[in-house]
């Protein structure tokens, strides 16, 4: 089950966040406080918006998205992912499909034109689930770890098609 996040999820946002960056190798990284996310997700000001994946049997939180909305001067409004996360143990049973769709039915929803994300050029698993949903690849650049950060765009027809994807 996928739903949006509560304030009573930061403690497991949190957690997970801090997971995928431990798997990143780049826990230095991180410096997103508790109370930043909290203030980030239902503050005053809210700037993001997180979904929680949970385990339809035992109800644990497997996975999260976290996005803002951005505005792009040639396409308008649009959703920017900046985490997608599903824990080892989940992965392979189509939660990270599944957080795709909640976002692009997001976007189907509000008339927003894309969604965009980054990914490394070395995670083949990630880029291969990318291309699945042909995702285009609209620019390279160099990240100081030497790793190439792709940005990544799904818009158009394949946009539609995954908010429509049952």
């Amino acid at each position: 089950m996928i739903r949006q996040a509560t304030a009573d999820d930061l403690g497991v946002l949190h957690t997970m966040m801090l997971e995928m960056a431990e798997l990143e190798e780049a826990t230095d990284q991180i410096h997103t406080t508790r109370q930043e996310l909290h203030d980030a997700l239902f503050g005053p000001d809210q700037v993001a918006f997180a979904h929680i994946v949970e385990d339809e049997e035992t109800g644990r939180a497997v996975g999260y998205t976290l996005w803002c909305r951005v505005y792009c001067t040639w396409r308008g409004l649009a959703v920017h992912i900046d985490d997608i996360y599903v824990r080892p143990e989940a992965e392979g049973q189509g939660h990270e499909k599944a957080l795709m769709r909640v976002l692009a039915r997001v976007c189907a929803d509000r008339g927003y034109r894309h969604m965009q994300w980054w990914a490394t050029e070395g995670n083949k698993a990630a880029m291969e689930f990318y291309g699945t949903l042909k995702a285009e690849r609209p620019a390279i650049r160099d990240h100081e770890d030497n790793h190439e950060l792709i940005i990544l765009r799904l818009s158009g027809q394949p946009l539609a098609d995954l908010a429509q994807d049952r």
